[in-house]
């Protein structure tokens, strides 16, 4: 059988340009450029790694000089050990939509190393947008799609040891957050007596619930976090449940109010980790009744490790607290916490990066008022983020810089909050830089992706890899 001519050229250029993209930038003035079409607004990336010791990144890309619709597609990419791209350079289209805007969305790798992805969809009914959930194979093929009920928002995804999985979102119509368990090939595990798909509903009269954050944990239950309030002006507050495989509710059917003594921030809806042990560990900040960063250790029975409403972080009574990160010890049950620390709630002319550990009795270790790593000052740190190493904590920042020619530091700390490594340039490339989003392999290998706008229009996926030893590569 003889091949067309445009697939050999096709199947020659794929292999091309994922044979030229490739490997760790060990410079931080050139990190790997992932999405990098010009004019084309480029946003929003997300990483999964994958066993094998594979990656894969996911983001928006809006391409006004491409046929219509004209909304924020969905693409992907896959990456190897060594950084060198599995796809054609600028990743491969999951799907083509019409949404002009972006929201929250999935992404996780199963334990065959492919993607699986959860976004709002208007493919199939546009205008209205469903919820989509898709898994793409390690050669960039489809495996299965399968869709909502339209009406919902920011969807998260939870991959299950089995290889099931759970998807979760939240519905601006009934003000609930729903899950849905799908199997291996996409077919929902919970049915009807008809055999119509049962989502799994968290629901309260007069009060609307937004989702958070979803995540498996090794005994095939899911914990789903979420934000409850009453209205717009209403009080924001922070609960939690852990879900059977079963679909049974094992924190009790009230839930696990995690903070409910002030209220979240409009729009803010704090992330979890787990503890390794059907538990999760919480950081939040609140804005009444004052701006401060709190953390809690729900347990695998769903009790609270420390004091209701968690333990703040800093007792200082005139500086401000916000948009914390927390890395989580499982040998030790420490919590290490980096956080935006402001000269007050309401000049905030000054800030830094402050940080914080609590053992696992939640005292603070870190003195009264938390270690300065980045000491008060007019610069603007940003996009605060920390991850778990073997030896301490890797911990990054934007710093922001009003030129417009931002850069990403970096610190690693030890256990004494000393630092390892004085601080270090992620990256240095003149640009507006934000959204920064890391994650660690099982091998320890530390990965950043981030929103980066240069002087070009529209804005590019840029990506970075860190040694445990502070160097790049």
């Amino acid at each position: 059988m003889t091949r067309p001519l445009h697939w050999v050229t096709a199947s020659l250029a794929l292999w091309l340009s994922a044979s030229a993209w490739g490997q760790w930038s060990t410079d931080p003035q050139k990190n790997n450029a992932i999405a990098n079409v010009p004019g084309a607004a480029q946003v929003q990336p997300l990483l999964a790694a994958a066993a094998d010791g594979h990656w894969w990144l996911s983001w928006f890309g809006l391409h006004p000089q491409r046929a219509a619709p004209h909304g924020y597609d969905v693409y992907l990419q896959r990456l190897g050990p060594d950084g060198r791209e599995q796809f054609a350079h600028q990743g491969v289209q999951v799907a083509k939509l019409g949404v002009g805007w972006t929201e929250d969305y999935g992404l996780a790798s199963d334990a065959q190393g492919h993607a699986l992805l959860s976004f709002q969809d208007d493919s199939t009914s546009a205008p209205a947008r469903a919820i989509a959930a898709t898994k793409i194979s390690t050669s960039g093929k489809p495996l299965w799609k399968t869709f909502t009920a339209p009406s919902g928002h920011a969807p998260h995804v939870a991959l299950l040891p089995d290889g099931h999985a759970v998807v979760g979102w939240s519905t601006d119509t009934e003000n609930t957050v729903r899950l849905r368990k799908l199997d291996p090939q996409g077919q929902p595990v919970w049915k009807t007596t008809s055999g119509a798909a049962l989502d799994f509903l968290l629901i309260e009269p007069n009060y609307a619930y937004t989702l958070a954050d979803l995540q498996a944990t090794d005994d095939g239950s899911v914990i789903v976090s979420f934000v409850r309030s009453r209205g717009f002006s209403g009080a924001k507050h922070l609960y939690a449940n852990k879900i059977s495989a079963s679909g049974q509710l094992l924190w009790g059917p009230n839930h696990v109010k995690v903070f409910d003594g002030g209220s979240l921030q409009q729009g803010n809806f704090p992330r979890f980790v787990l503890d390794g042990r059907g538990g999760a560990v919480f950081a939040w900040y609140s804005i009444a009744p004052k701006m401060q960063v709190y953390a809690q250790h729900i347990q695998a029975n769903g009790s609270q490790a420390f004091a209701h409403n968690g333990v703040a972080v800093s007792t200082h009574p005139q500086q401000a607290r916000m948009e914390p990160s927390l890395s989580y010890q499982p040998g030790t049950g420490e919590i290490t916490l980096l956080w935006t620390e402001l000269d007050s709630a309401e000049k905030q002319f000054q800030r830094g990066v402050y940080a914080q550990k609590l053992d696992a009795r939640g005292a603070r270790q870190w003195g009264e008022t938390g270690l300065p790593i980045l000491a008060l000052g007019e610069q603007q740190p940003s996009n605060v983020r920390s991850v778990a190493v073997a030896d301490g904590t890797l911990a990054f920042w934007v710093q922001v810089e009003a030129t417009g020619q931002d850069s990403i530091q970096a610190v690693k700390l030890d256990a004494t909050g000393a630092a390892l490594c004085p601080q270090f340039a992620v990256s240095t490339r003149p640009s507006d830089k934000s959204r920064l989003s890391i994650r660690t392999s099982p091998s320890g290998q530390t990965l950043l992706t981030w929103e980066d706008k240069g002087k070009n229009q529209g804005s590019d996926i840029y990506l970075q890899s860190v040694r445990a030893n502070c160097t790049l590569g």
